[in-house]
């Protein structure tokens, strides 16, 4: 009877543990993964989607007994699945295009009070954080941790718990930058973390930014590669071309952008030393910009 019961015991574990993993896309286009910082926890399936281009998704460093991964991603290989059965955190990159395209896996444990239903809103350039848990058992705080790049986040608040399970907590000291990324761990009494997922916060008040964010290396060897960053505000395709000192257009290229903060990579080739001018399009906004080939 008890080997009944503990059986059933270790089958109800399982099937709950199922029903709460989720699978985690991450899009491969040129020249980024987006997401490119992951929260996931124990149990979730990450998911590379080809859009564009050809890369690889090829693990780094990761987790001690993880399993390593080395997969193509392109228009032969649409797809590739991992599942996350290691706590801790996984690096990885396209080796193709390595320089530039890089991500993240922050994988937690699930703790019994289980995170969930991370959510933001808010107007007036302040950020209403919402989430709730399935119970109070063991939780000591939440902590509030806000980035302006997706990827490294700085503590600004605690959230002490509560017997209610729902939480919330407005950022009244938002930046002024035009796309700010939260994300909260939970900590309970032992240590552990647990944490949400990663969530942005459109500030509609923020001083009107400029397309191209970061431009680099600028002046440039020839030949060479320009690392740049770039804001959209939806899901779409950048056009840049590249024109010499007399308007002769030498090459263009597209660059998959996705809302919010975007890194991108344009080949400028082998150009003799002078002055060349991009001009980068996103839906109605243009702007050019000078590059120096030394």
């Amino acid at each position: 009877m008890k080997k009944i019961t503990l059986l059933f015991t270790l089958a109800f574990i399982a099937i709950s543990s199922a029903s709460f993993a989720k699978r985690i896309i991450i899009k491969v286009s040129n020249f980024q993964f987006s997401p490119s910082s992951v929260n996931a926890k124990v149990g979730d399936t990450i998911i590379w989607k080809w859009v564009t281009g050809k890369h690889t998704t090829t693990s780094l460093s990761i987790p001690a007994n993880a399993k390593a991964w080395d997969r193509p991603i392109d228009v032969d290989h649409k797809s590739f699945r991992y599942i996350l059965k290691v706590a801790g955190v996984y690096k990885y990159d396209c080796t193709i295009h390595a320089s530039v395209m890089k991500g993240t896996l922050n994988v937690t444990k699930r703790l019994t009070a289980n995170l969930d239903n991370f959510t933001i809103n808010g107007d007036n350039a302040q950020a209403m954080l919402k989430w709730n848990t399935t119970s109070s058992e063991e939780v000591s705080y939440f902590s509030i941790q806000r980035s302006t790049d997706g990827n490294n986040f700085t503590e600004i608040a605690k959230v002490n718990a509560n017997t209610s399970n729902l939480y919330n907590f407005k950022d009244r000291d938002a930046l002024q930058d035009k796309y700010i990324y939260y994300q909260v761990a939970m900590v309970d009494v032992n240590g552990n973390r647990q944490l949400s997922p990663i969530q942005m916060f459109a500030n509609t008040r923020a001083i009107t930014p400029k397309l191209i964010t970061s431009l680099s290396p600028n002046p440039i060897s020839s030949p060479g590669h320009l690392m740049l960053q770039f804001n959209a505000d939806k899901d779409g395709t950048m056009l840049a071309k590249l024109y010499n000192q007399t308007g002769l257009l030498i090459k263009e290229e597209k660059l998959s952008a996705v809302k919010g903060l975007n890194n991108g990579h344009f080949h400028m080739g082998s150009l003799a030393p002078g002055t060349y001018y991009i001009v980068f399009t996103l839906g109605d906004i243009t702007e050019k910009h000078v590059v120096v080939v030394q």
